[in-house]
């Protein structure tokens, strides 16, 4: 039969008086076990009753502090712009997600507008100017763009603007609700990289199967890359023994406005070899510049590169039959960071595809000479005069 027992309990912080509690047991209803529990969750209600505000008291707060409690407590940025575009609240929630204190943006009206990217700020101005517009004042208006966070960071947010109008139908102004979509838009982003990235390999597979001729090969490729895969600039550069080294461009595609012709491409160990394409060609790796502005690697070819719009690059070597380079694939996005190691592998797989092109090409030429010369041959041969007679 349990009998009457003492159960000790601590305060759940360690901190402060242990508590004695007496647990009388029934030995004919219950035992000792049960009777624990349950005089334990009486002492957690008793707790809870009298450290917990009742509805009554939460209700009791005034109009203005119920509703501000609420706004302030949401997880969203939330603001009110007044007719002058001047803020009337911002939700402390704003310092997440931009870095900058709710008192910032009520002492600068024009804060936010300069957090936008400027990629998208025309978009922006251009919801701004339809907001205020009469005829879109009864309607929510919403648009995805990026900020530039204090840190430097981009991240993407969902805009969405609605009306205010006192009961008098007068205009109050603008409430916005800001929602961070950054993951979102960056694995919608990286899909469809994906995407473009797996078409290219496609496209390219095919040329080099049907492909008859190297140079028209290689600027296909240089091409698909550009339209199919979305680089903003790409190139083939053969690797010359040559006294200084060079790597000569002999295909490109995309917006090189000549930027080949100015920045004189070495393999050589030197400050203007230590590039992407002059490191793969010395060394056989894949090499990168992730962000032209901050990679002193790029330091060289930094101005040129902005003036092209080339954020960030990357070269993949082409090898010859005896594992030699014997060219470099380069290409150049829009974007800083654009060439993690996934999209490295895809390169390496249509450069890997490239070289066998090629060597299947040369070896063709060798066992079939007068085929590969015979449009040199027609064209010599119609430029030459006719025999005369005998």
């Amino acid at each position: 039969m349990p009998k009457d027992a003492d159960l000790i309990l601590a305060p759940k912080t360690g901190a402060g008086k242990t508590e004695r509690i007496v647990l009388r047991g029934d030995p004919g209803r219950e035992d000792l076990d049960a009777v624990v529990f349950r005089q334990m969750a009486e002492r957690q209600k008793r707790h809870a009753a009298k450290t917990t505000p009742s509805a009554a008291e939460v209700t009791s707060l005034s109009g203005e502090e119920f509703y501000r409690r609420i706004a302030d407590s949401a997880h969203d940025w939330e603001y009110w712009l007044d007719p002058e575009d001047d803020f009337v609240f911002v939700s402390p929630s704003c310092e997440r997600l931009t870095g900058y204190t709710r008192e910032e943006f009520l002492a600068d009206s024009g804060l936010a507008e300069r957090l936008v990217h400027p990629d998208d700020k025309a978009r922006f101005e251009l919801h701004v100017e339809r907001a205020h517009s009469a005829e879109q004042q009864q309607k929510a208006n919403e648009i995805e763009f990026r900020i530039i966070a204090r840190d430097g960071s981009e991240r993407w947010i969902n805009h969405r603007c609605t009306t205010m109008f006192d009961p008098h139908g007068h205009y109050l102004g603008r409430r916005v609700s800001n929602v961070d979509v950054d993951r979102y838009n960056l694995a919608e982003e990286k899909l469809l990289l994906l995407n473009r990235e797996l078409l290219a390999i496609r496209d390219c597979a095919r040329t080099v199967l049907h492909a008859t001729d190297e140079l028209k090969l290689l600027r296909d490729v240089c091409r698909i890359m550009c339209n199919v895969a979305g680089y903003h600039m790409a190139w083939v550069g053969t690797v010359e023994h040559d006294e200084g080294k060079t790597v000569r461009p002999v295909a490109w595609s995309g917006v090189e406005d000549g930027y080949l012709a100015s920045v004189h491409i070495t393999w050589a160990d030197t400050e203007r070899g230590r590039g992407p394409t002059g490191t793969a060609a010395r060394t056989g790796k894949s090499a990168v510049i992730a962000d032209y502005a901050s990679d002193p690697i790029g330091r060289p070819w930094r101005t040129r590169a902005y003036q092209r719009g080339y954020r960030s690059s990357a070269a993949i070597p082409m090898l010859g039959p005896g594992g030699e380079v014997c060219a470099v694939l380069t290409v150049y996005a829009a974007q800083p960071h654009s060439f993690p190691s996934g999209t490295i592998g895809l390169l390496e797989e249509v450069a890997e595809d490239l070289s066998i092109g090629i060597g299947s090409l040369r070896a063709a030429s060798v066992k079939n000479p007068a085929k590969v010369l015979e449009p040199d041959l027609a064209a010599e041969n119609r430029k030459a005069p006719s025999p005369g007679p005998f």
